[in-house]
């Protein structure tokens, strides 16, 4: 193995993990310091950045949160991301195995370097990074993960599930107007009460929200749904758009539930959707899905499965702690 060393990049190293985030196969507005400072000035969350160094050239790395609970060390998947990827600079070389080589020696360095300096730690790559042998021949765990996404310039209102489609043509012949808002403020609640009917608590706090979209504005698009002479939104959905890969995720999305179902959050996403595709982009990404139910709605909108792998390494005093707090441990988020 090339003699290659890892250190904790400082804050004026930042601009130099961008430059490599751009230039890794596995890119994503997650693992960018734009995302990252939003979420650590915000949540006060401690965002780290473990760096792959041949001499002093930053060949790849990781950034995670860091978390300390009953004096153990975790490194996990920083808040409402969807990835905390590894990254490398590709080498230049006509050779596959010398490239996958490459790959592998820089992914063993962050996997022993993490596995030394943590408790627990997960990573969730990017559906474009495949090749995980560094972490598994170190002894990680894996687990296979789906990611529902709709490609825009294919999708047509033909091909989501028929009884999708009919919801859809129903509602619009209602009164619904559909609106892009400029402020979180008027739907929260209703992203709020989703959460709580599911039996969780939203992860994010009205003004922790309303702050991390101010600082990270350009990139976020709020869509709301409500009925013509009604004030109130019905349905809403949030996204954040990554201009350099000509994309948008889905970050957080609720309705209110009426009876009968007036089809009114299946029509806003599929206005959403139609919004994105207008625009050009490549594809919507609405994440994963919890149970059953969620992956059938977001299926029904001619979405692709899209794997991706997370791995994860925990130590003995770690697993200890896990079955005593029956998994609580980890709820750092």
């Amino acid at each position: 193995m090339p003699s290659y060393t890892t250190k904790y990049l400082a804050g004026d190293e930042y601009k130099r993990w961008d430059a490599l985030v751009s230039q890794s196969p596995a890119y994503n507005i997650f693992d960018t310091t734009l995302w990252l400072d939003a979420l650590s000035s915000v949540l006060n969350c401690k965002i780290k950045i473990l760096g792959v160094f041949n001499k002093d050239a930053l060949i790849g790395g990781v950034a995670f949160e860091a978390v300390e609970k009953f004096r153990l060390k975790i490194a996990n998947v920083p808040p409402i991301s969807y990835f905390n990827s590894c990254h490398y600079i590709p080498r230049n070389t006509q050779y596959k195995e010398s490239q996958r080589r490459y790959v592998l020696d820089i992914f063993t360095s962050i996997a022993e370097r993490l596995q030394s300096d943590f408790h627990y730690v997960v990573i969730a790559n990017h559906p474009e990074l495949k090749d995980i042998r560094g972490f598994l021949w170190k002894g990680w765990n894996q687990n296979l993960l789906y990611s529902y996404r709709t490609h825009l310039d294919k999708v047509e209102l033909s091909l989501i599930s028929k009884p999708k489609r009919l919801q859809i043509k129903r509602a619009q012949k209602k009164p619904i107007v559909i609106e892009v808002l400029e402020d979180v403020a008027p739907v929260y609640d209703v992203i709020k009460h989703t959460y709580a009917r599911q039996g969780v608590t939203c992860p994010l706090a009205f003004d922790e929200m309303t702050e991390i979209f101010k600082r990270i504005s350009n990139n976020i698009v709020i869509i709301a749904a409500k009925e013509e002479k009604n004030e109130g939104y019905k349905a809403v959905d949030i996204s954040i758009v990554d201009y350099k890969k000509n994309c948008v995720y889905g970050l957080f999305s609720g309705f209110i539930p009426e009876t009968p179902d007036p089809g009114i959050n299946s029509l806003l996403q599929w206005k959403a959707i139609e919004y994105y595709k207008d625009k050009g982009y490549d594809f919507y990404d609405f994440g994963q899905a919890g149970g059953p139910s969620k992956a059938s709605f977001k299926g029904q909108y001619d979405a692709d499965l899209v794997p991706f792998y997370r791995v994860s390494k925990s130590s003995l005093p770690f697993s200890i702690a896990w079955h005593l707090t029956k998994g609580r441990i980890i709820q750092v988020q």
